[in-house]
């Protein structure tokens, strides 16, 4: 198979469009994010993702990040997170992706681990 100098010439084009597409994307879903954790930055567990088994050095809750958030982001206190915790101090510590690999509830070398609160958990500390 020959590729002439015009068919090459046009993939590149189709390349840097195509790039051009998944930056946009990418910028959107960002401004997305940062427009919800300025106007509503307390989460629900479910639009969460929790770590399999590292905690808060702080408090001792599971860790955890939003779903939507980027590859910039980092890990945090879920009950900073989730507002149980108002006012957090330098004990609830943020772990950015990345300097840290904390294993996440969703990797299968979990094996169904997860900091995640039971329902139950969940019921006692809302009371």
């Amino acid at each position: 198979m020959t590729i002439s100098k015009a068919e090459y010439d046009e993939a590149v084009k189709a390349k840097e469009s195509a790039q051009n597409t998944i930056n946009a994307y990418h910028d959107e879903q960002r401004a997305a994010f940062d427009k919800r954790i300025k106007e509503n930055p307390v989460f629900t567990p479910d639009e969460l993702v929790y770590s399999a088994a590292a905690r808060c050095n702080g408090c001792g809750a599971g860790l955890a990040y939003p779903k939507d958030c980027g590859p910039g982001h980092y890990w945090d206190c879920a009950d900073v997170l989730t507002g149980k915790i108002k006012n957090p101090g330098k004990e609830h510590q943020q772990f950015p992706f990345m300097y840290y690999s904390i294993k996440s509830e969703n990797q299968p070398s979990a094996n169904g681990q997860t900091t995640r609160p039971t329902a139950q958990q969940a019921g006692a500390q809302d009371e």
